[in-house]
């Protein structure tokens, strides 16, 4: 199996070396990631300027592309450009926060499995929920994710779908026993934002800063599951509705 890596956060990003650590034994592992943290930029694509690709020499992975573009930008890159072999699955992540319910729109992370998707490759998108008191564990985030992983690709795909995946914050004990196949949340991320006026009022300034967790969701789905301690899987489609 060869199997295309990404992300969102960037190439030095832990979450990365966390997803090539789930993934390098079930296959040979290509890795196109982009040069800077790429966070909430969708499906976002570069159209009206040159893309720099760098080639780089990057532990723990070796040989990397990292890319002055969006993840999409990366997944199509490497489709056409940069990984020679037939890609036979996207692994977009693991994000450094959660990507569930209407997220899904926002995600840069999203996106780069979408994009695989929309070229026909099966894809998975990982995400690993933050709290302020936990600290992430990435080793055993990686671990989970490998098996989760291992499962999903023994399985068909939902047509025109990719996997979403959320890890909770703290991981559980025993994690494959708190896996849960949800639908996605429709309720919106809150909105906050710090208003601040400039040169007399003339220029407004506005800073977000919601919390994550203050969503009024009963589930269960994709948020309300992670939000209390279990493990989501959620079939995203292309196109529809998110069911």
């Amino acid at each position: 199996m060869n199997i295309l890596i990404t992300n969102d956060d960037g190439y030095k990003a832990p979450g990365l070396a966390a997803a090539y650590e789930a993934v390098r034994k079930l296959g040979s592992v290509s890795v196109v990631a982009p040069t800077s943290e790429r966070s909430a930029c969708s499906h976002m694509i570069t159209l009206r300027r040159p893309i720099t690709v760098e080639r780089l020499n990057h532990p723990p992975f070796g040989k990397i592309y990292a890319v002055d573009g969006t993840p999409a930008d990366c997944v199509r890159l490497a489709f056409t450009e940069l990984v020679p072999s037939r890609i036979d699955l996207v692994v977009s992540g693991i994000n450094s926060g959660a990507n569930a319910g209407v997220d899904t729109f926002y995600s840069g992370t999203i996106a780069g499995a979408r994009e695989g998707a929309i070229l026909g490759i099966p894809a998975i998108a990982l995400s690993q929920a933050l709290r302020r008191d936990v600290e992430i564990d990435w080793p055993t985030a990686s671990a989970v994710a490998g098996q989760i992983v291992g499962n999903l690709i023994e399985q068909a795909l939902p047509e025109r779908a990719i996997w979403n995946v959320n890890l909770p914050a703290p991981i559980p004990p025993n994690p494959m026993d708190h896996i849960h196949r949800v639908s996605v949340a429709t309720h919106p991320m809150p909105m906050r934002f710090k208003r601040t006026e400039r040169e007399d009022g003339r220029i407004l300034e506005f800073e977000y800063g919601a919390s994550y967790w203050a969503r009024d969701e009963s589930g269960p789905n994709d948020y309300s599951v992670i939000r209390d301690g279990g493990i989501s899987i959620t079939a995203v489609p292309l196109v529809g509705e998110l069911k």
